[in-house]
């Protein structure tokens, strides 16, 4: 219960940074439960591939494949020979109007999902164990010598896959969360969950499950950050209407802790919060400052 807490509030704080109050995320979340493992064993039967209707219209956007790839040795001639053919692989596919972005193995929570990822509309391979013909027989016939596997899902476990679907001239961002193993004859995948942003053209948070705001206040309306650009010391100056325990965050652009206080009870009436933010490196952040009642976020730009 208290690490679900936490993940529910790291990304409030977040999509507080990203979003305004009246533009709340409206998620539509799916528990794939139980998990849906697909896997490969070489030159065996596979799993069925798995279709992922992410918006949930009856259409399928994705297909997630364990799958095996035929292995021909007949161009290694009778001196032998050096051929590359693919093993059991692990991919997702798309149709037209659907999109991937990965580069290292997926994203970690709170990672932001919008337009300025790299997308890309293709046949996206996570992992792929591959073998190499080393030689020709007349008999048993090519000696196939499994290769280090490939791809930027080797062994990663429960992250994210961002996606993007187009509906008419509107784009939904969503993500899916995966596990991919492979070992010395098989590849699995194993879908845990997904979710997406019902309302068209606006980010979510990889991992977000929940429809959260910003909530403002009185207490958001007296809070005044200086200097603005900061170089070594970042000052709050803000007005409790009563005594509470307050925590201050601050947050790069995809939602990593760069600083965070320890939770300080302050008096109600005028406080003050002062921050070092010399180790910080030049940047545009976040501050995020948190009581039992509200997550209130302000930009702040760091420069020395």
């Amino acid at each position: 219960m208290k690490k679900k807490l936490l993940k529910d509030f790291y990304a409030f704080i977040v999509t507080a940074m990203m979003f305004s109050a009246s533009a709340n995320a409206q998620i539509i979340y799916t528990d794939v439960n139980p998990n849906m493992v697909l896997s490969c064993i070489f030159q065996t039967n596979c799993s069925p591939d798995y279709s992922l209707d992410l918006n949930n219209d009856g259409i399928n956007d994705f297909v997630l494949s364990a799958r095996k790839e035929f292995i021909n040795c007949g161009e290694c001639g009778p001196q032998g020979g050096h051929t590359m053919a693919n093993g059991d692989s692990a991919v997702i596919s798309s149709t037209s109007n659907c999109w991937i972005a990965d580069t290292t193995g997926g994203y970690a929570l709170n990672t932001l999902i919008d337009s300025s990822l790299g997308w890309t509309n293709a046949i996206h391979t996570l992992v792929t164990k591959r073998v190499t013909c080393v030689s020709c027989e007349p008999s048993p016939g090519a000696h196939l010598v499994y290769s280090p596997e490939s791809g930027p899902w080797i062994n990663v476990s429960g992250n994210y896959l961002p996606l993007k679907i187009q509906v008419g001239t509107n784009f939904y961002y969503g993500w899916v969360k995966l596990s991919v193993a492979i070992g010395s004859n098989t590849v699995s995948i194993t879908i845990m969950e997904y979710a997406y942003n019902s309302i068209p053209n606006q980010p979510i948070l990889a991992g977000q499950t929940m429809t959260t705001g910003i909530v403002e206040n009185s207490f958001a309306s007296s809070i005044n950050l200086f200097p603005n650009p900061a170089s070594n010391q970042l000052t709050t100056d803000f007005t409790l209407e009563e005594p509470a325990d307050v925590q201050f965050g601050l947050y790069d652009i995809v939602g990593n802790s760069i600083v965070l206080t320890s939770e300080e009870n302050f008096a109600a009436g005028p406080n003050r919060k002062q921050m070092n933010v010399e180790q910080v490196p030049p940047g545009i952040y976040q501050l995020a400052i948190k009581t039992n009642k509200s997550v209130i976020s302000r930009k702040v730009i760091v420069q020395h």
